[in-house]
């Protein structure tokens, strides 16, 4: 057994000291604002793309009214069998790119970014031969951009659009995380375990590691510190099994703590969030913060020589190409900022996206807020921070107006004289953090009675009965196994039929469905999928066969569906069961939502 191993690398801490400053001359109003969550939140993250987060995770934490994060492998996707050639682990099971997609559709789970490979992306087989032996370690560059990108690409062509990843092993360096900058809007490491305070570095988010070697107790303790410290908590399971191992190095947990503590957290009411809702996000009250247009639109700088419009790829997701260089000079240098209309009741973080790439000891690259009145008038001014970590990452602070006087702000970015700085600042936020954010809305099922709760009732018909019946034996979904459909062959083909779903031909659809096949003859034998569609009136207009499963075992159907003209106003499902092909299965939380 090739057991899952992990680095440690410890990333350092942002520095803060004083700095000087000079008030900016430029101005301009900013929009309203929406709020985000600041406060205590946890995070369940899932490394690998292992089959048990689909068949054991998410329903357990299903029941909670709780998502995860799962960071796939995407060259190990389909690997269900063992052994197999998964660099993370021959003996494990990955899941299908159905089975991640019912992930993301029917449990609504965020799918990221965990590489092509699992290859190490900073170290090589002199550091650690077990893990980082070539094709998998001392990657260049051009390797490590293949590895983020390739990913992406093969997340994208499944309809998942990924924003985050997690590294391999938490194997990162400055390079790297550049490289990643590029483009997710996070990286989760695995050794900077600890937690994440407001506001974050969204490129070092800090974890806490669940192996079977770590007790509920510990967990539970876990989260009274985040709730205690206002912090985010971020989790990393591996493999979820109903007889873990308690071997650490096994990275296994059980199912029945994941449930447990799952319903610690409800009892504590903490909001759970995937990665991609936790950072924190919201009505950006700067324009042009991407810099695709340079200095424009009230961002200015008192040294055109040394600050100035980068396009050499340096910046940040989502636009990575445009960015600001920052470079020291025998005098201090200013990037200034719009002015912002501000709330004195309000509080506000400022973040941005940093690449300090050289910085001499003992110097700091400095954060200023400037203070007006109603008539744009300078009152006061604020020192927030000062950042000396020659490392890509995210750097911000939180910010409170000073009085009821103060009506707008504006930031400056200084770089002192001789600091011998090199950076690129990117991606700029200021947000209103008042009130917690809402969390996204679910997508409705626009099928009734998906889940089979009613029989076949509610507008599920069927030409088939008794073969094809209601079932109450828990053979359903592990998302809500009690009651079914039995699907059961006979000498002629009979279907089970939806009911009609209103729909438009500007939208597209995705349908899923958990099938347990149990029984079957030969490949030619099969449960097919079959779209009816109607006009306005309910006349038949056209139909057309989707896909058919003849695999013995349960996965999850799932298949896109567009309208084949505008005339279609309705479409159903109909699932057809073979005549003659000895089939015994079962059916169950059919899904079919709005793209």
């Amino acid at each position: 057994m090739q057991l899952i191993r992990k680095f440690k690398f410890v990333a350092a801490a942002i520095a803060f000291s004083a700095s000087t400053f000079m008030i900016p001359l430029q101005a301009r109003a900013a929009s309203a604002t929406t709020p985000i969550n600041t406060g205590a939140k946890v995070s369940f993250t899932f490394d690998d793309g292992l089959t048990s987060a689909y068949t054991n995770a998410a329903p357990t934490l299903a029941k909670y009214g709780y998502t995860g994060t799962d960071f796939v492998i995407t060259g190990c996707v389909g690997m269900t069998t063992t052994p197999n050639t998964c660099h993370a682990d021959t003996d494990r099971s990955y899941m299908t790119w159905a089975q991640i997609q019912a992930l993301q559709n029917t449990y609504h789970w965020e799918i990221g970014s965990h590489t092509v490979d699992h290859a190490c992306l900073a170290s090589s087989a002199a550091q650690d031969a077990d893990d980082c032996s070539a094709p998998y370690g001392g990657l260049t560059i051009a390797q490590v951009d293949a590895e983020l990108a390739n990913s992406k690409a093969a997340l994208a062509a499944e309809g998942i659009n990924a924003t985050d990843m997690a590294t391999p092993y938490g194997d990162y360096n400055q390079s790297v995380l550049a490289e990643i900058a590029k483009y997710y809007a996070s990286q989760r490491g695995f050794a900077d375990t600890g937690y994440n305070a407001t506001p974050y570095n969204d490129y070092i988010i800090r974890d806490q590691i669940a192996t079977g070697g770590v007790s509920l107790a510990t967990l539970e303790g876990y989260v009274n510190q985040a709730i205690t410290n206002k912090q985010w908590l971020v989790l990393t399971f591996h493999d979820i099994q109903a007889n873990a191992s308690s071997n650490p190095d096994d990275y296994q947990y059980s199912t029945a703590n994941l449930g447990a503590l799952a319903a610690y957290i409800k009892s504590k009411s903490v909001p759970v969030v995937n990665i991609n809702n936790g950072l924190i996000s919201g009505t950006n009250l700067f324009t042009d913060y991407t810099f695709d247009n340079g200095l424009a639109n009230g961002w200015t700088t008192d040294n055109a020589t040394y600050v100035k419009k980068d396009t050499g790829n340096h910046g940040s997701y989502p636009s990575p190409t445009n960015s600001i260089s920052m470079t020291a000079t025998t005098k201090d240098v200013h990037l200034f900022s719009p002015k912002v209309a501000v709330d004195s009741s309000s509080t506000y973080v400022l973040q941005s996206f940093l690449n300090l790439t050289k910085i001499n000891t003992g110097y700091n690259m400095g954060y200023y807020v400037d203070e007006y009145d109603a008539n744009g008038n300078w009152i006061s001014g604020q020192y927030k921070q000062g950042v000396s970590f020659a490392w890509p990452q995210t750097t911000g602070f939180e910010y409170k107006p000073t009085s009821s006087n103060v009506k707008s702000a504006a930031l400056q970015v200084i770089v002192p004289a001789n600091s011998e700085i090199q950076a690129y600042v990117d991606n700029f936020q200021w947000i209103n953090e008042n009130n917690p954010t809402t969390p996204p809305p679910v997508q409705t099922n626009l099928v009734a009675n998906g889940t089979f709760d009613a029989g076949i009732a509610s507008g599920w018909t069927t030409d088939g009965a008794p073969y094809i019946a209601a079932d109450n034996g828990n053979n359903g979904s592990p998302a809500n196994p009690v009651n079914s459909i039995k699907l059961t062959s006979t000498t002629k083909n009979i279907h089970l039929f939806s009911p009609k779903v209103a729909v438009s031909s500007t939208n597209s659809y995705n349908l899923s469905a958990y099938l347990n096949i149990k029984q079957i003859s030969g490949t030619a034998s099969e449960i097919g999928f079959y779209m009816d569609e109607y006009d306005a009136n309910g006349n038949w207009i056209s139909g057309k066969y989707i896909t058919g499963d003849h695999v013995l075992g349960a996965n999850t159907i799932s298949f896109n569906y567009t309208p084949s003209s505008a005339n279609v106003k309705q479409a159903s499902l109909q699932v057809i069961v073979v005549a003659n092909s000895n089939i015994v299965a079962y059916l169950d939380n059919v899904v079919w939502v709005q793209n």
